[in-house]
């Protein structure tokens, strides 16, 4: 199934590219004029665009009203959960599937009932700038390593965008809260990933993490998209900690310390390079900056020894973007969780100017 988010004349093509691929299986397109999240679920309307997409025979289209992604896999959960389904494998649009991956993530789910979604090897395609490839390292190392370490303690604490499962008894129970989420009185739009594991966790349940299943997706290339990226993303992972700190004790003690390491450790390099900026000598500036080459010679050469790919020496480099973009990100983030908008590079300009 895809849901469109959107039913204007500039999201036809999309509808004409599903017809392309999927029309001699039987493919249709509906186009609801109103949105699933809108209306009860005992809403006759409704009850019966459900039934027409989930006992269709062949690939379906639902495009619907723009509201954003949210809202768009509020109706696709919806109508697979009048099917009977027992999981769901959520994508994006920009994301390329390895053939594998379905099954990779169903069996990741399947090792225990007590596992409610898992997640896979997010990687980055458009690699041909600075920005996009150093990314491209740290996606690596944000799913082997963290979410590797997060998986193993089986509290993976974001099943990606790009490339999820979760079981659909659990979607039944969280959706209708998950699509309605606000916060300071304001409809939550992006942050659905991050909120949705958080709900699963908050029931008790389990999150994987498998290098098994990978898909390829997109990333900005340019500096200040890539800035408005992580500070969206930034602004999410604040506003999820009031829930994870109520689920915490159901937990590993693994999840207490990678929230405190995501909230503690940018700071804390913020005010070591501030320190050493205003009040250090030479040699400890020159430490400071050892210290960051130490770390990332680490992670290159525990890279090296499992991938055997030579881009990994470039890892250290990372630490530059990490410093100039990642982190005044996430303070500024902190600072501005007011504004719920996804910010566009003009926008977050302005936001930086006016701060």
């Amino acid at each position: 199934m895809l849901v469109v988010d959107g039913n204007e004349a500039q999201d036809e093509y999309m509808g004409q590219i599903f017809l392309k691929v999927f029309g001699k299986q039987g493919a249709t397109i509906i186009r609801p004029d109103f949105l699933c999240m809108d209306r009860e679920p005992t809403d006759k309307e409704r009850e019966d665009m459900v039934r027409q997409i989930a006992y269709h025979p062949g690939p379906v289209c639902v495009m619907q009203p723009h509201h954003g992604k949210r809202s768009a896999m509020y109706t696709g959960f919806a109508a697979l959960l009048q099917q009977g389904i027992e999981s769901v494998v959520v994508t994006d649009s920009d994301t390329y599937l390895d053939p594998h991956v379905c099954k990779e993530l169903a069996f990741a789910l399947s090792e225990s009932p007590i596992i409610g979604a898992a997640t896979g090897d997010v990687r980055i395609y458009n690699t041909g700038t600075w920005v996009s490839f150093l990314s491209s390292l740290r996606y690596w190392f944000a799913f082997n390593l963290e979410r590797g370490a997060q998986s193993y303690h089986s509290v993976v604490n974001c099943v990606s965008g790009p490339l999820g499962i979760y079981r659909m008894s659990i979607i039944s129970d969280v959706m209708d809260g998950w699509v309605k989420q606000s916060f300071l009185g304001v409809l939550c739009t992006y942050g659905d990933d991050r909120h949705l594991t958080n709900l699963v966790l908050r029931e008790g349940y389990k999150v994987k993490f498998t290098h098994y299943a990978i898909c390829y997706t997109d990333t900005p290339i340019r500096f200040i998209a890539w800035v408005t990226q992580q500070t969206r993303w930034s602004k999410s992972f604040f506003r999820e900690i009031p829930i994870q700190l109520g689920c915490m004790h159901m937990h590993s003690y693994w999840m207490t310390y990678a929230l405190l390491y995501q909230l503690i450790y940018p700071m804390m390099m913020i005010y070591n390079l501030v320190n050493c900026i205003y009040f250090g000598t030479g040699s400890q500036i020159s430490w400071w900056l050892i210290s960051i080459a130490f770390v990332g010679s680490l992670k290159t050469c525990y890279a090296l020894r499992v991938t055997g790919d030579k881009k990994f020496f470039f890892t250290t480099v990372y630490g530059f973007l990490y410093m100039l973009g990642y982190v005044p990100a996430k303070i500024f983030a902190a600072l501005t969780l007011y504004d719920n908008s996804w910010g566009t590079s003009a926008r977050l300009i302005r936001n930086f100017t006016q701060f």
